[in-house]
């Protein structure tokens, strides 16, 4: 591992103003969110948007929305600037580190987008508590930092999470539009743009780490199967199909294309 990631590793997430979880709120701070949004379990982007339409005058709402979205984009920044120097311990192409190092100003910019219109509204980064705090680093049992397989980091990130922001962005935007707020519109067809880079990117590389490699593209879905359950919050049944329909795809991409050595599987992808 090199002296970056290693020290990396030991580094928690930080921000200025710190990140003030949500889950870790005091029952004063929850009845202060309560007094602010009707409930805190309304701090969620769906409801602020519904709430945001239905009362398009309360700009505590569109506080409220921002600051939640605004932890996203600094949590973004965490991971995706981590995975630079932590990445290239993989056998990994070059193009992907670079790629890796664009997504991280596309999140800074959405961070910037975000902190602006905020502070349009009179409202200020950490008034409210944070949704995400970071993504840090990833440990086992015994408290030892994990380095996360790309393959699995890009199926979950960029092609299931960035493509669910897709659908944010756009709905974000269109509100913008729907309330004649021109900033907010405008601010979030940026985003959007920048969404449909970062799920392309999951999608080039998944597929380039996974070809020849049977192994890898069954890890690619398993994250990917696991990630969409955990989000749709699907019923019993609708759980059993998808668990049933992606027995199948890995069985099919355990078998498709044979067992190679790793060494023949990963030879050609190195950047160096």
């Amino acid at each position: 591992m090199s002296r970056l990631s290693e020290q990396l590793a030991e580094m928690p997430p930080r921000r200025d103003p710190p990140y003030r979880p949500l889950a870790g709120l005091t029952p004063q701070e929850r009845e202060w969110l309560a007094g602010r949004i009707g409930d805190p379990a309304n701090y969620d982007l769906p409801t602020l948007r519904a709430l945001i339409q239905a009362d398009p005058g309360n700009l505590e709402f569109r506080k409220a929305m921002l600051s939640a979205i605004a932890s996203a984009e600094f949590a973004g920044i965490d991971a995706f600037s981590r995975k630079v120097p932590q990445w290239q311990e993989w056998p990994v192409p070059w193009s992907l580190i670079m790629a890796m190092a664009r997504q991280t100003w596309d999140e800074v910019r959405h961070a910037w987008f975000a902190k602006e219109c905020l502070e349009s509204y009179g409202g200020t980064l950490g008034e409210y508590p944070d949704t995400l705090a970071g993504g840090g680093v990833q440990r086992n049992a015994e408290g030892q930092p994990v380095q996360v397989d790309p393959v699995v980091s890009l199926s979950t990130t960029n092609v299931a999470l960035e493509g669910a922001g897709l659908i944010q962005f756009r709905e974000t935007h269109e509100l913008g539009v729907r309330i004649g707020d021109r900033m907010m519109a405008h601010c979030y067809d940026y985003n959007w743009a920048d969404e449909v880079t970062h799920t392309a990117i999951g999608d080039y590389f998944v597929k380039l780490l996974c070809q020849d490699n049977p192994e890898a593209e069954r890890r690619a879905l398993v994250a990917h199967a696991q990630f969409e359950a955990q989000r749709a919050r699907l019923t019993g049944e609708q759980m059993e199909e998808l668990k049933e329909f992606f027995a199948e795809e890995m069985e099919r991409a355990s078998s498709a294309l044979g067992t190679a050595q790793e060494a023949e599987r990963r030879g050609g992808t190195h950047h160096g």
